[in-house]
């Protein structure tokens, strides 16, 4: 009888340390691969949610037209091109708020929020054949879920580019920069990841000489 015990609980120790044995086999070899995956993934996730939540709130809310001030001295020559400060706030604002709005919805699996997106109730899945780096055995095996959790959405920014177009004329391009912190969960780990997106909302073609001095210090003439 104790013979028997000792060789059972022998057992039981190698089966603990081979349980031991392919954990750490699955954080140093396995896990990067799904990490890197789902990084990619969840960016790509993230970024489609941004862009959809920008282009649905200026096509209902923002009001684009008159976000240029344009002055012109006597002779008709441009002295000043600025923007409309008021209607810039409300743009940042508005924008701001859809995308962080979005974002921790999808965070909350609300329903019709993803719905709206076409997101699962588990925000996506690594398929485990990923690990074999093969198209043809990527579908093998169980799918992993990953889930997101919203850390900070950092307040959008105004950037700008000017390019000159045909004779005494300039382009004016209009983007918003919007950086977002996530976390995603693996079932045996979570990591922090940093998205950033930067979308065009307007274009302006500046007729006549741009002048040395235009919409403050954020417009660079390229």
């Amino acid at each position: 009888m104790r013979k028997k015990f000792i060789k059972l609980f022998i057992v039981f120790i190698l089966i603990l340390i081979i349980a031991f044995l392919i954990l750490i086999f699955l954080s140093n070899k396995i896990m990067p691969i799904y990490m890197n995956y789902a990084k990619s993934e969840m960016k790509s996730l993230v970024t489609t949610i941004i862009s959809k939540s920008i282009d649905e709130d200026m096509t209902k809310t923002l009001d684009l037209n008159n976000l240029f001030i344009i002055k012109n001295d006597s002779n008709s020559n441009m002295t000043m091109v600025d923007f409309d400060p008021v209607i810039l706030n409300k743009i940042i604002s508005s924008l701001a708020s859809e995308v962080s709005e979005n974002l921790e919805l999808v965070s909350e699996k609300d329903k019709q929020t993803l719905e709206k997106f076409h997101i699962d109730e588990n925000i996506f899945y690594i398929p485990s054949g990923t690990i074999f780096n093969s198209t043809f055995l990527n579908n093998l095996g169980p799918k992993i879920p990953i889930n997101m959790e919203i850390i900070s959405l950092v307040n959008p920014n105004i950037e700008t580019k000017v390019t000159e177009y045909g004779i005494n004329n300039s382009l004016v391009e209009v983007f918003i920069n919007i950086v977002s912190n996530v976390r995603m969960i693996l079932p045996l780990k979570s990591e922090e990841i940093e998205v950033k997106v930067v979308l065009p909302i307007t274009v302006k073609l500046i007729q006549g000489v741009v002048p040395e001095y235009y919409l403050g210090n954020l417009l660079k003439k390229k």
